[in-house]
């Protein structure tokens, strides 16, 4: 972007903040009749030198703009973003503010030229679904149609109606499989959680296991070591009762958005979070989850010298604690999490660079694990 673009763009956000109410630190602002800061309303001179003071901080070389440069930086902002924006007048002078309240050029929606274009680039791009190495065109995707509430119902039927060039393509397609096929998956559990709209999944919670199949709420996507997340709270028909599931994006079967229907006071239950349950572990494992989300407990790890300088700048968890102790040549690190398989996976893939500290069960837990694998390679025993 050109500078003078880039300015144009900084002169946007400003001219927002301040109808937000959001004031950045001004060299001078309006004050009233008795001297005190007047905080609304925003007077043309009180947005110029808002501008003008940003761009000096920018930029020491820039040069400070005129009022009819913010005059036509009004009308573009209410072109270029969809908002709009009312000139008052208050004793003679005028001031500027949103429409509405909560109005913003971060809340905009897609004018109809702009969700048209971006529907003729989903089309244009429909070849990258099937293209080896182009995996990441499902994530992008599923995103800016979440980003702009862009979804489009007739996308099926035009899938269908989509021709083939042969038997060629239909050899190359099966050639170059992904390895996670499966993300064809995110732009429509991306559309359910946007919508809170109830769909039917068909899934295995096991590679090997049978296929199930139940009315679920998709609540949660995240990424885990590059494999897609899926945090779900499901209904079991037979017991007549909800629970919630972390399923790999790669185990769904089969998805219809048609016929699920969720049972009388289903809503009620949705007052879970799955970020808060995310951030008080190590890692994500697969499978149901309990009703009921666990208390995270201080835990010390060890790690030693060489290792423990890696997580002085690139944290280990968010909730790492600043202090710090040094001991036996290495760093003694306090997180904050759930004791459970992944911390105990965490510290074991280290080897004797690491060692769990604190608390005292889970080290006596962590040694049973040990002492169990190990007796798998004792000499009279194997596979």
């Amino acid at each position: 972007m050109n500078p003078i673009h880039r300015l144009a763009f900084l002169r946007y956000i400003v001219i927002d903040e301040c109808l937000l109410n959001k004031r950045p630190l001004l060299k001078s602002i309006s004050l009233d009749a008795s001297g005190v800061r007047s905080d609304l309303p925003w007077y043309k001179e009180d947005l110029l030198r808002a501008i003008n003071d940003r761009i000096a901080a920018f930029t020491p070389h820039g040069k400070p703009i005129a009022m009819r440069t913010l005059e036509k930086d009004i009308v573009d902002m209410q072109a270029l973003f969809g908002v709009k924006i009312n000139k008052l007048s208050q004793g003679r002078r005028a001031h500027y503010q949103y429409a509405s309240k909560g109005m913003s050029i971060r809340k905009v929606s897609l004018s109809a030229d702009h969700a048209m274009a971006l529907q003729r680039l989903f089309i244009h791009l429909e070849s990258l679904h099937y293209a080896e190495g182009e995996e990441w065109w499902w994530q992008a995707e599923s995103r800016m149609r979440l980003h702009f509430d862009f979804f489009t119902e007739d996308s099926n039927d035009r899938n269908g109606v989509r021709n083939r060039i042969g038997t060629v393509n239909d050899s190359v397609f099966e050639s170059h499989r992904w390895p996670d096929v499966s993300q064809k998956w995110l732009p429509s559990l991306s559309k359910s959680a946007a919508k809170a709209r109830p769909v039917r999944l068909a899934y295995r919670l096991r590679d090997d296991g049978a296929l199930e199949h139940s009315t679920c709420c998709i609540e949660w996507l995240a990424q885990e070591k590059e494999e897609w997340l899926v945090g779900i709270l499901a209904w079991d028909e037979e017991a007549q009762e909800a629970f919630r599931l972390l399923l790999p994006i790669r185990s769904i079967d089969s998805m219809d958005d048609v016929t699920a229907n969720f049972p009388v006071g289903f809503q009620d239950l949705k007052t879970w979070s799955w970020p808060n349950f995310a951030s008080q572990r190590m890692g994500l494992i697969p499978g149901v989850v309990g009703p009921e989300l666990e208390d995270s407990v201080p835990v010390q790890i060890w790690l030693e010298e060489s290792l423990a300088k890696q997580f002085l700048v690139d944290p280990l968890h968010p909730t790492q604690d600043l202090r710090l102790q040094r001991s036996a040549g290495g760093v003694i690190f306090t997180i904050n999490v759930v004791v459970e398989s992944t911390l105990f996976n965490w510290v074991l893939q280290w080897g004797s660079r690491a060692q769990l500290l604190e608390p005292a069960e889970a080290r006596h837990m962590m040694r049973m694990e040990v002492r169990a694998l190990s007796a798998l390679y004792d000499p009279m025993f194997g596979p």
